[in-house]
């Protein structure tokens, strides 16, 4: 027993009844269980609980043992005069503190059945990924789904710290911030910062200015990247190099090292160059992202808008002045559903959060939900268990569930553990 498992069995009731028998021999009933305090004080405010028939209303304390009081020096800390129960697992030793205020102390041992105790080392001790195991999809469909939206939410609230972070940095401005964002997510997670970093060096209301002219983008983007700085052969990367050297210094642009830039470990149309080129052709739409996000497009209408390739140099190279076979560079599928997971969902999320625009939300989710399930590590694992996931949106709320509570062992916080330890015989 440890004082988590002991803190949950309470806080959700898995000891199987409401109506104890205390240390003394009293009735005891619970009303209710209180608000759990994460913070320093009682474990429980406000807690409800019926002795011999006279309600109390006040803090409550969760011991394993109850000479676990003396050990953390509650007896002189005020805090922990207004009790009206001390629960403990095991009664081992009676409290002059609490015979002074006449608390009563409720023992849960003989209550907790052996059964849940089992069930708790076997997903403790578990040393699979997942650790609740084949175990999972025995959660009623009902809990399942609800525990599944919740979180989804809870990504994509992390993901909107970010781009609170992002908001921000620029000024509150949300087309730079979706610039920065949609910039980032080109990185394709190996060159994700080196994106980001790339984006607020060459702000999108610089690229504005010369979006007449895709080679002066170009060398803004390329430039700035730190790929211009070397000599060349062929003409392109020289044009680009004359263009650079103009706008370094009319804008006292400082490039980024190009060694920031991750070429290996990835497939050659995942390069950073390849990648560039294709962001230009995106950025330089004579239709913003932004204001086209905000009609609320169906996602045939977004694929469409996001067909965009590289220009005709990078047909035939991957990297400036070597050639290769001549191929089209397009934003491919699986490219394009992951910007729509990573980049626009979470910012209309983050919009509508930010000017309470609901529908964004309920669009942002209608998106996720028209996806097709992920398939990756994480989601690998929860498939090999039988999970069978419908679309992203519970996808995402899987990888979720794995990095916030699987991964870490968090399994008194989850309502997975919860169910299994609360339907046990």
């Amino acid at each position: 027993m440890n004082e988590d498992l002991l803190h949950t069995i309470w806080k959700y009731k898995l000891a199987g009844t409401i109506d104890f028998i205390g240390s003394k021999g009293e009735t005891i009933k619970v009303v209710s269980i209180g608000e759990h305090n994460q913070d320093s004080g009682p474990d429980f405010f406000n807690s409800k609980i019926e002795i011999n028939g006279i309600l109390l209303v006040g803090n409550l304390e969760v011991h394993i043992k109850t000479s676990d009081w003396l050990k953390h020096n509650h007896q002189i800390n005020k805090a922990y005069d207004n009790l009206v129960l001390h629960v403990v697992y095991e009664h081992d030793v009676e409290l002059p503190q609490n015979e002074a205020y006449n608390v009563s102390v409720l023992e849960l041992k003989g209550y907790i059945k052996p059964a849940l105790l089992n069930q708790y080392k076997s997903i403790e001790s578990s040393k699979q990924k997942i650790p609740c195991g084949k175990s999972i999809t025995l959660v009623e469909p009902i809990i399942w789904k609800s525990w599944l939206d919740r979180l989804a939410i809870s990504r994509l609230e992390d993901k909107t710290n970010y781009i609170k972070s992002i908001f921000h940095s620029v000024n509150n401005n949300l087309e730079e911030t979706l610039y920065i964002l949609l910039s980032r997510n080109f990185g394709f997670k190996i060159n994700n910062d080196s994106f980001e970093l790339l984006a607020k060096s060459t702000p999108f209301n610089l690229l504005k200015k010369h979006a007449d002219s895709k080679i002066q983008m170009e060398a803004l983007l390329f430039g700035n990247a730190g790929f211009l700085d070397d000599l060349f052969e062929e003409k392109y990367p020289k044009q680009l190099q004359n263009e650079f050297e103009f706008l370094r210094h009319k804008y006292q642009l400082i490039p980024l090292k190009k060694e920031i830039w991750k070429f290996s470990k990835t497939r050659p149309v995942n390069f950073p160059t390849i990648r560039i080129s294709q962001l230009i052709s995106l950025i330089s739409k004579q239709q913003s992202l932004y204001h086209f996000i905000e009609s609320k497009p169906t996602l045939i209408e977004l694929r469409s808008f996001f067909e965009v390739e590289t220009n005709d140099y990078f047909k035939s190279h991957f990297k400036f002045d070597v050639p290769a076979t001549e191929s089209s560079k397009q934003l491919g599928e699986t490219a394009f559903y992951s910007i729509i997971i990573n980049t626009i969902v979470p910012f209309l999320f983050f919009v509508s959060q930010q000017n309470s625009i609901s529908e964004f939300q309920d669009y942002a989710f209608d998106l996720l939900s028209s996806i097709s399930p992920e398939i990756n590590t994480k989601t690998k694992e929860f498939i090999k268990l039988g999970v069978k996931p419908d679309n992203a949106l519970e996808t995402q709320a899987l990888i979720q569930l794995y990095d916030t509570f699987c991964s870490i062992k968090g399994c008194l916080h989850c309502n997975v553990a919860k169910f299994l330890l609360k339907t046990v015989v």
